[in-house]
């Protein structure tokens, strides 16, 4: 091999190895444009955002928790949490989507509502994420995330008041860690997801309780 071919492949190497992955938040951008952009399908999204197709969905879906929505909107968004989640949950390394799930679309209007509402938190979130502290194996733990999510997801589907917006939140930033393999970040996700959980049983358990003393 000649020096010339070898210094050609070797600066090829080293640009493929600088290139770096489209930020989830900038692909969310790109869908938010109703002028560039049509209602975007779920298959549209999962294809753009490849194999994170886990912890950006978690992100999207989760965050839109915090979007004002029509009454009943919680239950229809975490009808695919639950779905994602389940799949991280049994170990699936690719998001799979059945053929109803892939027709489904969101307007670019709701993505833009949501970026302009978590966008700037989502943007400073993975500028600080990285890979660190995460535990092995990673298929138990990624399991174990997946199964922690589902719940939360169940949660965010209850069409009661204060039932989707904490634990979705908590969801959003498993996505984040998810992404980045990040373990500070899925510690966080569980500390808030526990946190909304107690809050709710104390919130619900504590109206069940005054209800029952009435009678």
């Amino acid at each position: 091999m000649s020096p010339l071919v070898f210094s050609r492949m070797r600066r090829e190497f080293r640009r493929q190895k600088g290139k770096r992955q489209r930020r989830i938040s900038a692909i969310l951008r790109a869908f938010s444009n109703p002028r560039t952009s049509d209602d975007p399908t779920l298959e549209e999204l999962s294809l753009a955002f490849d194999t994170r197709a886990f912890g950006a969905f978690f992100i999207l879906f989760g965050g839109l928790n915090l979007v004002p929505l029509p009454p009943g909107a919680s239950t229809i968004f975490g009808m695919p949490l639950i779905l994602f989640s389940l799949q991280l949950a049994i170990g699936r390394h690719k998001v799979w989507l059945p053929a109803r799930f892939r027709r489904i679309s969101l307007k670019p209007e709701t993505i833009a509502t949501l970026m302009r509402k978590i966008g700037p938190f989502i943007r400073r979130a993975e500028r600080l994420a990285r890979h660190r502290y995460w535990l092995q194996p990673e298929a138990m733990l990624l399991s174990l995330t997946g199964w922690f999510c589902l719940f939360l997801a169940i949660i965010v589907t209850i069409p009661f008041p204060l039932t989707n917006m904490a634990p979705g939140v908590a969801i959003a930033i498993a996505g984040i860690a998810i992404t980045a393999r990040d373990g500070l970040w899925l510690i966080a996700a569980a500390i808030l997801g526990i946190a909304s959980v107690l809050f709710l049983v104390g919130v619900y358990g504590g109206a069940i309780l005054a209800l029952l003393n009435m009678f």
